[in-house]
């Protein structure tokens, strides 16, 4: 797979089609059409909310209600783990690989022939039980550690990915930086936690044209002691993570995990937010903040959804989100081996007029052997 899931100027076309009318050549009539009475289809308005929807019922209902999945624009997540107080497990059912080359990257033509009709029969099955039902953990803005760290087999040490980059957007949302994980020094079988990092950014302060050429770097403090550190890049400084609203990045280590967090979503009350990776290369090609608000991710919670996409991004150049018809099972409550489970389908991101962020999903119960 490549370092990132698209290119630069991939990432930043599909960025601006978030912010214009477009949609499929399905309409949503269309796409929510079944052969029977057994597929429940719905559109969530989810281009500016947490939309939460309950697969049972088939309604639209609040957080505090009874939910088993939830949408925010192109974001799905459960009601379980990280996510909420709920029980609720899910799984790959169907990759879908025929839509995927042998790079991983999206085959345009599979993509574009597909229908809602002519993927139905995935959503049918039949299926086999899972090995394992995966609940909501937490996804930060950066992805996951494996996006821009290695573990070495040799000498037992994590160290960072060469040349792996990001845009962040600082906690204020008002000043930008290149980011380069310079390095990364974890000695697993030392106990200790992070020994050693450094991150160099390139910011553009609030007010300015382009990023600055010469970086500052974000490095351990003098009393670090392998954990969380926090990092401001227009003061520069190394701040207290919990004494300081405005920090931008944070580096750290707990339980089994080592993590890059953005001040945002779950993680900090800040409007922070990262990229997806890229090459120091794409990223130095930069010269100042695309000024494209899509462009940056927030901290959040996710699983299934976000480990296995559901969509591709402008593959023809009309500046589109089009569906892969990845089918999911939803296993309503994974302690009971008796709880429903839903075969489940997301197959749109448009309004019939156009209007992004609103994805429609279709599902039904099935039974799992």
């Amino acid at each position: 797979m490549p370092i990132s899931r698209m290119k630069v100027p991939a990432v930043l076309s599909a960025a601006l089609a978030l912010t214009a009318c477009g949609g499929s050549d399905n309409t949503i009539e269309e796409q929510t059409q079944a052969d029977a009475d057994d597929i429940s289809g719905v559109l969530l308005p989810a281009a500016d909310r947490m939309v939460y929807l309950n697969l049972e019922t088939g309604q639209i209902v609040t957080e505090e209600d009874s939910w088993h999945i939830a949408a925010n624009r192109m974001a799905f997540k459960l009601n379980s783990g990280a996510s909420g107080e709920g029980k609720v497990g899910g799984a790959l059912a169907v990759a879908q690989d025929d839509f995927y080359n042998a790079n991983g990257e999206p085959d345009p033509n599979v993509f574009t022939n597909a229908t809602a009709n002519s993927e139905e029969e995935h959503l049918r099955g039949p299926f086999s039980e899972p090995e394992s039902w995966q609940q909501d953990a937490f996804s930060s803005a950066f992805g996951g550690s494996d996006n821009w760290s290695e573990y070495n087999m040799t000498n037992g040490v994590i160290e960072a990915k060469a040349e792996v980059a990001y845009l962040v957007r600082s906690a204020e949302g008002n000043s930008y930086a290149r980011m380069k994980v310079k390095d990364f020094n974890f000695p697993t079988r030392g106990g200790q936690g992070i020994e050693s990092f450094t991150f160099e950014f390139y910011v553009q302060p609030e007010g300015a044209s382009g990023f600055s050429t010469t970086p500052v770097s974000f490095i351990p403090p003098a009393d670090y002691s392998g954990g969380d550190a926090c990092y401001d890049f227009d003061a520069p400084a190394v701040v207290d993570c919990q004494g300081d609203s405005n920090w931008d990045v944070k580096v750290g280590f707990s339980g089994r995990e080592w993590y890059l967090k953005s001040n945002s979503g779950v993680s900090g009350p800040g409007k922070g937010g990262a990229s997806d990776p890229m090459t120091w290369a794409e990223a130095d090609a930069l010269q100042k903040d695309p000024g494209i608000s899509q462009l940056y991710l927030t901290d959040s919670t996710g699983g299934v959804f976000s480990e296995h996409l559901w969509q591709a991004y402008n593959l023809t150049g009309e500046h589109k989100i089009w569906p892969n018809f990845r089918t999911y099972l939803i296993k309503a409550d994974v302690e009971d081996s008796g709880s429903t489970v839903w075969a489940l389908q997301i197959i749109g991101y448009y309004t019939e007029a156009g209007e992004s962020g609103n994805p429609t999903v279709r599902w039904l119960p099935v039974t799992t052997r």
